[in-house]
């Protein structure tokens, strides 16, 4: 994780290929925004405030011409998705808990199945946009490059990656993207008296995001946070992120394992705090900004996400190879959805 992680004695990064003695530095860029529609299905509007020039970040993702290279060290934070809560769809549009599929080995949406897609329901008009908000994993690993990729070359290329930090690892070829993911933050330090508590609002109003793709929380069991805590600052971001948007769609992530050398107690935290998202979700979610599960948790063995280990170096940050696993999860929690 980022310097400010991980009590038992500093942080491993890992960029396109793994350097364990990259520390994480992300800085952010405050800026502008504007408060979307609140409408009974999700519609979107790309248009300084709903007809015009985006300003206040510099996109990188724009679907037809990415393609970047170049490696960063760090990473600080693990969180992944795959889709875990119960959805109903239907003719009616309103969400009786928040959604949940579960993908198949096809790669397709199986689980209540199939009935959980419901690609009729969201209206939207000009480019998503779409942000990835936590730690260094999301902010200095592939997961949101391959991400990028995977979309583009199945043929989603209505959307835009934005966020204050750039993720330009060199990931299988993928472009670089804008996310809002910074190493070694915590969720909970993003609220009340939290230390980064001024960021949270700044990054909100700068990339008015449609669509949040949130995989927080790594930092948060490494020093011991309790879970009650961790949930409780979700709330305060989401409506932030409501604030500026109230049809924003937030998809947020059951975190990936974390088993880094000396934290005993980071494994079962892991499992405490995912065994209360989908809760926590479905007490959040509404018609129009509905919350998503996303079980990237289950995209690894626990057993085998261990330091030096093909999916991670160092129990934390996955490799190229196991962002590829952590981006497919987000890939179809995003499909299944009808999204982008």
């Amino acid at each position: 994780m980022g310097s400010e992680a991980g009590p038992a004695g500093g942080d491993a990064k890992t960029g396109g290929e793994p350097d364990a003695s990259m520390k994480d530095a992300t800085t952010a860029r405050p800026g502008t925004g504007e408060s979307g529609a609140d409408t009974a299905s999700i519609s979107h509007s790309d248009a300084a405030g709903e007809a015009g020039a985006d300003s206040g970040y510099d996109e990188v993702s724009t679907p037809a011409a990415d393609s970047g290279s170049g490696a960063e060290g760090g990473s600080d934070s693990s969180f992944d998705a795959g889709f875990d809560s119960s959805f109903d769809s239907g003719a009616h549009s309103r969400f009786d808990a928040a959604p949940t599929l579960d993908s198949g080995a096809d790669g397709k949406s199986s689980g209540a199945s199939d009935a959980g897609k419901d690609t009729g329901r969201i209206a939207h008009e000009g480019p998503w946009r779409i942000t990835f908000l936590g730690d260094s994993i999301t902010g200095e690993m592939c997961p949101p490059q391959l991400l990028s990729q995977q979309l583009i070359q199945n043929g989603y290329t209505d959307f835009t990656f934005v966020g204050t930090n750039l993720n330009d690892q060199s990931c299988y070829g993928a472009p670089n993207v804008y996310t809002e993911g910074h190493g070694g933050y915590l969720v909970t330090d993003l609220v009340g008296s939290g230390i980064h508590a001024a960021e949270l609002p700044q990054w909100c109003a700068t990339d008015r995001a449609d669509i949040v793709l949130m995989q927080f929380g790594t930092n948060d069991v490494w020093n011991g946070k309790p879970t009650a805590s961790i949930l409780a600052a979700y709330s305060v971001v989401l409506a932030d992120l409501r604030a500026v948007n109230p049809a924003v769609a937030l998809f947020i992530a059951q975190i990936t394992p974390l088993n880094p050398v000396g934290c005993t107690t980071c494994e079962a935290g892991v499992v405490a705090l995912n065994a209360q998202i989908p809760a926590w979700a479905s007490s959040q979610s509404t018609a129009a900004s509905p919350v998503y599960v996303v079980d990237v948790f289950a995209a690894f063995d626990p057993a085998t996400y261990i330091p030096n280990s093909t999916d991670t170096t160092d129990g934390v940050h996955p490799t190229p190879a196991g962002s590829k696993l952590d981006a497919e999860k987000w890939y179809e929690a995003l499909v299944a959805q009808g999204l982008p």
